[in-house]
């Protein structure tokens, strides 16, 4: 690629790739037997071991992620419109980068300007549970009705007619990913491109290829959805032990189709055409984990406003420009935008709006990291 000149930078012309699974724990992310391609790469890569979220779920944690703040020091949930933070996105663009964004979690949408710096279009797109939740009161008994409706009767019927999913799958993603590279050229063109999965977020409903042969109460996709729906939703309460066994089998099954799906872009599409080379930046992480094996002890079943290691521990690996090791420090999800900023020798103007740490400095061993969630819950998380 050629190189990109700004007075602020020098030059750079870095891809920085993101990958990210949204609820992804990171004894799951490292487990060969469930996720062998994501523990692969952290075998090769940059990993930090004892890495964790600043916020239990994707409110508190994508603020930190996105934007390098903690969610408290912005008035609401996303970030502004404008000024008062800057993104990852935008400080990339500003020295040529082009940004693209993949997801269908609506927290990556316009509506919480997660927008901010990335190409018009490539984001969330709303769909129709979103209008059924402008217009209808989700406390209110018609949304109750709509909601038995779309899960029990028509997810059934379309089932029958086709695999439906609530959340776009990691193989779509991959498509609007892919189309959006289709239209540039590795040999001219810097891109930053972030995908953020749901598969490994609840309902936990596996292609049908995925399913799981060893299920004790669910015998397809529609009652994979119904059960792990109401598990999570219960936070296990009133459900069977066989039910529960069910969710986590259903879980690791939605992990290891988002493993294969993360490598087949990766080592068939991004490497091949060229978007990922070894002096390019590669991350995988999550934006939180899940609670699934002690839920009796926090009365949680998934994630919330939780500072437990189920709920906060994440994958975080690197690769690329930086060399091969296994790091042990206590680090956060606060410091990603600072050290990939530093992996691509940008000074910016606006780093006093940064409240993380570039990793590529010395480990700070005895610093805590500090959980920020939402309604006044914050925590810290030391060494011991």
């Amino acid at each position: 690629s050629a190189p990109m000149s700004d007075p602020r930078t020098g030059t750079t012309d870095r891809n920085v790739i993101i990958i990210s699974g949204d609820s992804l724990r990171y004894d799951r992310a490292t487990d060969p037997e469930v996720m062998p391609y994501l523990t692969h790469r952290g075998d090769e890569g940059l990993h930090f071991s004892n890495a964790v979220s600043n916020a239990g779920f994707t409110p508190g944690a994508f603020p930190s992620m996105m934007a390098s703040r903690y969610p408290s020091s912005i008035d609401g949930i996303g970030i502004p419109t404008e000024g008062g933070v800057t993104t990852l996105a935008e400080e990339l663009s500003e020295v040529g980068y082009e940004c693209g964004v993949c997801s269908d979690n609506k927290f990556v949408g316009p509506d919480y300007n997660y927008d901010r710096g990335y190409a018009t279009g490539s984001g969330y797109e709303a769909g129709l549970r979103d209008k059924v939740r402008e217009y209808v009161d989700e406390s209110s008994r018609l949304f109750a009705l709509l909601e038995f409706g779309y899960m029990h009767v028509w997810q059934r019927v379309k089932n029958a007619l086709t695999e439906s999913h609530y959340y776009s799958t990691a193989a779509n993603l991959n498509g609007r990913a892919q189309s959006w590279l289709d239209e540039r050229d590795p040999d001219s063109n810097s891109v930053h491109l972030w995908l953020h999965y749901m598969d490994s977020h609840h309902p936990y409903e596996p292609p049908a290829d995925w399913m799981p042969d060893d299920l004790e109460t669910v015998s397809s996709r529609s009652e994979a959805n119904n059960v792990t729906r109401r598990v999570c939703k219960q936070d296990g309460e009133g459900c069977t032990d066989a039910e529960i066994r069910d969710a986590v089998r259903l879980y690791d099954a939605e992990c290891a189709y988002l493993d294969r799906q993360i490598e087949s872009f990766v080592k068939d599409y991004l490497v091949p055409e060229g978007w990922l080379t070894e002096d390019d930046i590669l991350v995988i992480t999550s934006d939180h984990g899940e609670i699934i094996e002690a839920y009796e002890t926090w009365g949680e079943f998934g994630h919330g406003n939780f500072f437990c290691e189920e709920c906060t521990r994440v994958p975080l690996i690197l690769d690329g420009p930086v060399e091969s090791d296994e790091r042990d420090e206590l680090v956060s999800l606060v410091d990603l935008v600072p050290t990939l900023l530093d992996l691509c020798g940008i000074d910016s103007p606006a780093e006093d709006l940064l409240m993380g740490r570039s990793l590529l400095e010395d480990p700070e061993e005895s610093e805590p990291v500090f959980y920020d969630g939402t309604l006044n819950f914050h925590g810290a998380r030391g060494a011991d």
